[in-house]
């Protein structure tokens, strides 16, 4: 019996890719009386996994995503690996990571398999489908075909090239296969190289086996269909070459370039066929003599004496002592070895043996070094630089198949603002760039994107903004350049939104990645007074209204049940006014205005805003960052940051600090199982130094070196064929060339001092590692105890009911209090690690530290205790951030503890203050593995000395408090006095009086910049990348790269892919402006903070998040929490409601899943507050989902979901906007703590104490 009913299923392929892309949409039926939920939503999406990937060959690289409108994270993912290692384990755990309740509710909800195979390059039989290719073949003189009916067309297409290649003068009868000489050749040569041909056929594994057996050839396999412009795989620089060509899981044989692809002259340097000598300029560089073409790498090597550099041949050697075969001088004269170190340099920069250069540092470094992040020294300019302000304006009349309606732009209206006319607002042209703002209304994304591409040629840098551009504006540009030009810009996304686009000089940024508030709020938050957005009837916007004059349209044409209910209160009214004045509607017009109204807006307070940045900051955030975090990390960094105080943590901690050393670690572990010997690595002690250099292993006892070599840091040129002698980013002094041969030369040194040097590639051992390989040193007891991650230190804010309702009684009310400036508070006056740690490992050194007296972060196992209502450690536990006394209990919702010390114990990473805490409230520390101790910097409120942010908060927190003007009891010369002197005692911070006044736009910079600050320095270093690619090649490099993962590849058309992707945890490169324990710090400090007033409240505690507390307050028992108004003091946060006023009812579904009603005795009114995250709670949601409702389905035992459906604009994978209908299911969902029938809460593992 099947368990799903498939709703749509849908394929698409991509031939020239290989891609086939099949999207399966599906319900699971209800499940039947007797059966286990569980176990029948798994069989049923098990059921569609085997559906979906019918047809895919083993070989094929395969993506996985899973989407349910109930995700509430977004998609579930699974990054691209061959078809045969994608088990249903790995979906289902993706499936349960994300989806928000049991596994019991999914049958009722509709569901999206996503399946992307792409077939990488495996050849075997023919087939019969391959007629149509096979006939081609035989019609060009320059290609033989390989007729076979096993799995051997690779080798077999092998040894007919080689014949060819070597002039065998048996070479009709190998091609002809006469007497099975061609089946026995392959036979021998595929044994030989000791390949195992799999059952589908070779791929690119296979052609890397046969190219390393093959030392005296070079593989090349062209692509089908691409006239040689399109390489499967391309074997090292030899002067014998086998060209093979490549369709549908065959290979056949090349024997002339020219005539296979139909062209007089072909490039083999840059694949590119031509038929004029003329039409094409070869690029190819030697790495030897830097001439073009370049020379046959097999050739006899020769030494030259002076430079002391190896050189492809006698005219390799002569071409590298010509003059100005390097810029004026020769290669001899510009580039060198060193004879002591043996590194390649060039002769005019200062070299010193054993320093390498630091990208971080910016300067040549000893090694092993530590880095630090480094000052900022730039400044802002306006030079040449040109501001494009604009916006969309979009019909939605076209509906699509699925039923949702496409966003169509028919109208821009867009504004100029260059460096002569920045200060001049009211021109209308300007003489650098001419008419300042434009209107378009036909053709408006291609006339906007011509309009732009025309201004880049004549401004250095073109800046693009619009408000929500990356969510919705952009998405259009976007969708434009990849469907109708040749641009290939450079993506930076967070899903399917834009963070930055960049096309040469012209980059688009999002103005709400600078102030997160509607555009609406904009003119009040900046003081621009005279500026107000208006209301438009968007969904009057179709093409039979665009000339229509006459009375106010229909109201529901402004959609005001998709308004918040204050704002719908605020659009009524003006609307009735509008019709009781009988006000003629001119819609082209109207349409106009308000487009040029919005641009207005986004122009001033986006102009303001960078004006403020610079007079305040010294930073444009617009030319110099892309979002208002960067920007303020470059404030600080430019003006407040002290040289070598703040540490750059290596990207694997401490213990294990370069790229390449898990993995070389690993193979080093292997091999001396293997050769059951004793080698000296890094794992047990010092690398060697042998003969003058470090080498990875060394074996006294057969005077044997081991050498691991990182593909990228050693330039393999199987994984780098391109841009070798482009300078690296991580170091411009080497390219990938010059590692390489870096690494060659070291090894013969080696040779030539009389050791025997056994050497592997990173990729050759990451392809040929077995299982057994890998299940040896994945247990190696040297590499499973894990290093410290100080990431694991960083948790969130904390957000937990502790009741789900509770209404008031005679004598109580309930507050709530929010903590000023929470963050801030703690950057301002908190303790911060800086420098380097000293790393402390194993429990045996780690029990002999006194916790109390150290700081930094600590790896340990703790037991919480049994009676504390309020545990202080976090740990992340089902996706979620809990605080638990025992980790059984909590990890399966166990609301009796009966587990053992060791079941209850939590084991995690964390800031030493927070353990700390968690020992003075009965905690037991079990077990320490590893502590990081720094030593630390904090604030001195007397000596106004210290902090490492001090200086940075203090100068806008002096901005935002004097641009707030004086508080209302400020009246007399006598009482401002008091004020600015009270601000000084309290934060060490002197108010100017000249400057005390109301400056909205002041106000709204500090009161950014300081909340927005210190989430840069926890940013998360290997994001997820977005690559246009328009070559097979390209992909199938990237599917195959042991160093990246490939997250998703979506088609655009049939010559363009978008692909996501990311490097692999040990691949990708530290950024120089991180120090996550820095952000560790931050978070843990505010918890602290927080914490303090949980104690304070106790069991009186209803609810709390991040830096607020509602509680109850009893008359004539506790003290209320006091109230302030400076940083880290709790302040009201219903005083907007009127003096005195209290919360007399409150409801929760779960944490950010709350409602209540305040109280107000001023006015004698009560109101009602209802927020539910994930949900925008309009007009029209809110008459479902209320603080009635809410509180009916609390108080029900088991409540039904409730239904919300609502209209959403949205992004579409592909870039189109759309919008359409959504149905979201509301239900209570209070999981982190253990609830009682009453709705009161303890912690999981709480358990009553003995009497």
């Amino acid at each position: 019996m099947e368990k799903f009913i498939v709703v749509k299923d849908f394929m698409k392929k991509v031939p020239r890719f290989g891609l086939t892309g099949r999207k399966v949409e599906f319900k699971i039926k209800p499940v039947p009386n007797g059966e286990d939920p569980i176990k029948w939503t798994k069989g049923a999406i098990e059921d569609i996994l085997k559906k979906g990937v019918e047809g895919v060959a083993p070989s094929d690289q395969v993506g996985i995503n899973f989407c349910s409108k109930d995700f509430t994270r977004g998609d579930g993912w699974i990054n691209f690996k061959p078809a045969s290692g994608v088990t249903f384990d790995d979906v289902w755990k993706m499936i349960s990571g994300i989806y928000q309740s049991n596994s019991a509710g999914l049958n009722t909800e509709t569901f999206c398999l996503g399946i992307t195979s792409v077939q990488v390059p495996a050849g075997k039989g023919r087939g019969g489908k391959y007629n149509t290719f096979m006939e081609e073949c035989g019609m060009r003189k320059g290609i033989v075909a390989i007729n076979n009916k096993d799995n051997m067309c690779l080798p077999r297409a092998l040894v007919v090239a080689i014949a060819h290649a070597d002039k065998d003068p048996n070479y009709t009868k190998i091609r002809r296969d006469i007497g099975k000489i061609q089946t026995e050749k392959a036979r021998v040569l595929a044994e030989e190289a000791n390949v195992v041909i799999p059952n589908e056929g070779a791929g690119i594994p296979e052609l890397g086996k046969f190219q390393q057996y093959l030392v005296d050839y070079q593989i090349v396999v062209y692509q089908y269909g691409s006239k040689g412009r399109d390489l499967v795989f391309k074997g090292e620089e030899k002067t014998k070459k086998l060209h093979l060509l490549y369709h549908q899981h065959h290979y056949n044989v090349i024997t002339s370039l020219t005539a296979a692809f139909c062209c007089d002259y072909y490039c083999e340097e840059c694949n590119v066929p031509y038929d004029h000598k003329k039409d094409h300029r070869c690029g190819g560089t030697c790495a030897g003599c830097y001439q073009n073409p370049s020379c046959p790498t097999d050739n006899m090597k020769i030494k030259c004496p002076d430079c002391l550099r190896s050189f492809r041949g006698p005219i390799c050697f002569e071409n590298h002592k010509k003059p100005g075969s390097y810029g004026k001088s020769s290669v001899c004269e510009s580039i060198r070895k060193c004879p002591t170190c043996l590194i390649v340099v060039k002769s005019d920069r200062p070299h010193n043996c054993g320093e390498k250069y630091c990208s971080i540092c910016k300067k040549h470094q000893p090694q092993p070094h530590h880095c630090y992040m480094q000052q900022d020294t730039g400044c802002p300019s306006m030079k040449n630089t040109l501001f494009v302000f604009y916006d969309l304006e979009t019909r939605q009349e076209k509906k699509l198949e699925d039923g949702t309606i496409l966003h169509e732009p028919n109208l821009c209206v867009y504004r100029k603002v260059c460096d002569r006319c920045i200060d001049k607002n009211n021109s209308v042209v300007c003489q650098k760039c001419g008419e300042r703002q434009k209107v378009i209304k036909d053709n408006v994304i291609a006339v906007l994107l011509r309009d732009i591409l025309v201004l880049r040629k004549q401004f250095k840098d073109v800046v693009v903004i619009a408000h929500n551009g990356g969510g919705f504006d952009h998405q259009f540009i976007l969708d434009y350049i990849l469907q109708q030009t040749d641009l290939t810009p450079e993506l930076i996304t967070r899903g399917t939104k834009l963070v930055l686009m960049s096309a040469g000089n012209v980059k688009f940024l999002d103005s709400l990645n600078y102030f997160p508030m509607a555009l609406a709020k904009l003119p009040k938050a900046f003081g621009l007074n005279e500026l107000k957005k208006g209301y438009f009837p968007h969904l009057f916007n179709t093409v039979g209204h665009q000339k229509y004059v006459g009375p106010m349209p229909s109201i529901e044409y402004y959609d005001p049940d998709n308004m918040k209910v204050e704002d719908r209160e605020k659009f009524v009214k003006w609307y009735q006014e509008c019709v009781g004045k009988n006000y003629m509607f001119d819609f082209e017009k109207e349409f106009v205005d308000y487009c040029v109204s919005d641009v207005d807006i986004l122009t001033q307070a986006c102009l303001k805003f960078r004006k403020l940045m610079i007079d305040e900051g010294n930073v444009c955030p617009f030319t110099e960052a892309s979002t208002l975090p960067s920007a303020c990390n470059k404030i600080f960094r430019r003006n407040f940051l002290q040289p070598e105080t703040i540490g750059i943590i290596p990207k694997n901690g401490y213990r294990f600090c370069d790229n390449q050393s898990k993995i070389a670690l690993q193979w080093l572990l292997w091999v001396e199982q293997e050769r059951g010997v004793e080698i000296i690595h890094a794992a047990k002690q010092q690398e060697s130094i042998v003969a003058g250099c470090k080498v990875d292993g060394y074996c006294r006892e057969t005077n044997q070196v081991f050498e691991f070599h990182g593909c990228y840091y050693h330039g393999c040129p199987r994984c780098y064929r391109y841009d070798r002698q482009v300078p690296l980013k991580d170091d411009p002094t080497q390219t990938l060339d010059s590692r390489h041969e870096n690494t060659l030369t070291k090894t013969q040194h080696l040779i030539d001092q009389g050791y025997e040097v056994i050497e592997m590639w990173e990729c050759d051992f990451r392809r040929n590692m077995s299982v057994e390989t890998k299940q040896f040193v994945e247990d190696h007891p040297l590499l499973i105890n894990l290093p410290l991650n100080p990431r694991d230190a960083f948790y969130g804010g904390r957000t937990e009911n502790m009741r789900t309702y509770y209404k008031c009684r005679e004598g109580e009310t309930i507050k709530y209090v929010d903590v000023c400036s929470l963050y801030p508070w703690v950057n301002k006056y908190g303790k911060y690690p800086v420098g380097h740690p000293e790393v402390i490992v194993g429990s045996e050194k780690c029990s002999k530290l006194n916790l109390f007296e150290t700081d930094g972060l600590i790896k340990c196992k703790i037991l919480p205790p049994q009676q504390l209502t309020h545990p202080v450690l976090p740990v992340k536990l089902n996706d979620k951030l809990m605080f638990v006394l025992c980790y059984a209990c909590a990890k399966v919702g166990v609301k009796d503890c009966g587990h053992s010390d060791e079941e209850r114990a939590i084991c995690g990473t964390w800031v030493i203050d927070e353990v700390v805490k968690a020992l003075e409230k009965g905690y037991q520390v079990l077990d320490i593995q590893e502590v990081w101790k720094y030593q630390i910097t904090q604030y001195n409120p007397e000596t106004k000395q210290g902090g490492l942010f001090n200086g940075y908060i203090s100068k806008f927190l002096k901005i935002k408090q004097e641009s707030s003007g004086w508080p209302s009891y400020c009246t007399t010369p006598e009482s401002k006095d008091q004020y600015v002197r009270e601000y000084l005692a309290r934060e060490g911070v002197t108010l100017d009086p000249e400057k005390v006044s109301v400056n909205p736009g002041l106000r709204q910079l500090g009161k950014a910049v300081i909340t927005s600050f210190w989430g840069k320095l926890g940013q998360r270093e290997n994001q997820g990348k977005t690559a246009i690619v328009n070559k097979p090649e390209a992909l199938f490099s990237m599917l195959t790269n042991p160093a990246t993962d490939v997250n998703s590849i979506l088609p655009v058309n049939d010559d363009t892919l978008l692909v996501n992707w990311s490097f692999k945890d040990e691949a990708y490169d530290i950024l120089p402006t991180v120090n996550v324990c820095l952000a560790a710090y931050t978070t843990a400090q505010a918890r602290l903070k927080l914490y303090s007033y949980l104690e304070k409240v106790g069991d009186n505690a209803i609810y709390t998040d991040t830096d607020s507390v509602i509680y109850l307050s009893k008359a004539g028992q506790e003290e209320d929490i006091p109230l302030g108004n400076f940083l880290g003091e709790m302040t009201d946060e219903l005083e907007g409601y009127g003096e005195g006023s209290y919360i007399d009812e409150f409801v929760s579904g779960g944490p950010k899943n709350y409602a209540y009603r305040v109280y107000s005795p001023k006015s004698g009114e009560y109101s009602i507050t209802c927020k539910v995250k994930g949900l925008s709670l309009n007009y029209n949601a809110s008459q479902t989902i209320n603080f009635e409702t809410i509180k009916s389905m609390v108080l029900t035992e088991q409540p039904e979901p409730i239904p919300i459906i609502y209209r959403q604009i949205r992004r579409t994978a592909d870039h189109k906007v759309i919008t359409t209908q959504l149905t979201k299911l509301y239900r209570p969902l209070s999981t982190k703590r253990k609830f009682d029938e009453e709705g009161h809460s303890l912690p999981f593992g709480y358990k009553k104490a003995r009497l």
